[in-house]
């Protein structure tokens, strides 16, 4: 049996901090892995990004006539303080896996590597694809350029602690600024106020927040609906020419981000006719379409409903029947000192190399 932390090392050696590492040369040493295995097909694509960011990248590989893909982001967030060691050099101690993406979701990748190692792939694929911990613009991409097009099931990598994920709440973050001539706060009575305009609009939002506190079921109720934070360039005795409020809300599985997005707009305008409105995230919910489906490799396993959102949402949007399922324990990811369990590392290989033969299909 192939051992998974024989390839989560250097997967983990790779820098792809998302917004600084470089995660196209982490996708070319996937694609030589991939390669050994010989794939029928196998497409290695660059994806520009928005805003300023690094570019991204994917492999997909496939063999025979894919209907079944496994996704693995292997981009991680930023390592940022408290570690013991050099987060991109993996330990392993006391049963545990130590490194920077080793649970979310580097281990999955290295898991489904190993798993090749021992079967052989049957009408299945496999993507690996970066951005996802900010922006998620690979995936998109991937989807509109129709390499899923043959694909009905997928199995999205992400730390459940190979638990299978079936829902996850959506995603919404948006600025409203609000504008003004500005001038000397003696004036303040007759002038327009930027930042009382944002802070009205975020009181109204907090209405909004109390009235929906029972939308949706157990244990999605409510929006998550949060005031991030109020900016302005005024001071105690200067009136702002301008001021932003930065918000965001979770809508529940079965709503919509797009009605959502439609009512904070309305909101805006209920205070004046000329925000400006700029939309940075509009993720929808995600509900599997048929667990059933899944029972021939994961009836086994516990079923929960995740406290994050994931790329199953986009693919989930397009027809594809997705459950999300991986390696890891979310209050490890994110975090100082980031580990996977070995014991799951294993089981994780188990699942994926059933999947990898044709469980699925």
């Amino acid at each position: 049996m192939g051992q998974a932390t024989d390839y989560l090392r250097p997967l983990v050696a790779f820098d792809t901090r998302n917004g600084s590492g470089d995660e196209i040369a982490c996708v070319n040493w996937l694609a030589d892995r991939l390669r050994a295995h010989a794939p029928d097909q196998i497409i290695v694509e660059t994806v520009l990004r928005s805003r300023g960011k690094t570019d991204s990248a994917f492999v997909f590989a496939s063999w025979g006539q894919p209907t079944v893909v496994l996704n693995v982001h292997i981009d991680t967030v930023p390592s940022g303080e408290g570690w013991t060691a050099n987060p991109l050099d993996l330990t392993i101690r006391d049963g545990r896996a130590y490194g920077l993406g080793s649970a979310d979701i580097k281990g999955a990748a290295a898991a489904i590597l190993a798993a090749l190692d021992d079967v052989e792939p049957n009408n299945v694929a496999i993507l690996f694809s970066g951005d996802e911990e900010h922006g998620s613009e690979v995936m998109p991409a991937v989807l509109e350029r129709g390499y899923l097009d043959t694909i009905r099931q997928a199995v999205v990598c992400e730390p459940t602690s190979c638990r299978v994920g079936r829902a996850h709440r959506g995603m919404l973050a948006m600025k409203a600024t609000f504008s003004g001539p500005g001038g000397h706060s003696s004036l303040a009575d007759t002038i327009d106020a930027p930042l009382l305009q944002a802070a009205d609009f975020a009181s109204k939002l907090g209405v909004y927040k109390r009235d929906h506190l029972t939308f949706g079921e157990t244990p999605f109720q409510g929006l998550c609906v949060n005031i991030g934070e109020l900016t302005s360039d005024g001071a105690y005795n200067v009136i702002p020419t301008t001021a932003s409020a930065w918000i965001s809300m979770r809508p529940p599985p079965g709503d919509h981000v797009q009605a959502r997005e439609a009512d904070v707009i309305a909101l805006a305008k209920s205070i004046t006719d000329k925000p400006e409105i700029d939309t940075i995230v509009a993720f929808e919910p995600f509900a599997c379409r048929d667990l059933s489906a899944f029972k021939p490799v994961f009836e086994p396993d516990e079923i929960v409903d995740l406290p994050y959102w994931t790329e199953a949402s986009q693919m989930s949007e397009t027809g594809i029947n997705a459950i999300v399922f991986g390696p890891g324990n979310l209050e490890q990811a994110h975090r100082p000192d980031e580990y996977v369990e070995l014991s799951q590392l294993e089981l994780a290989q188990n699942r994926y190399a059933a999947v990898l033969a044709g469980g699925l299909t």
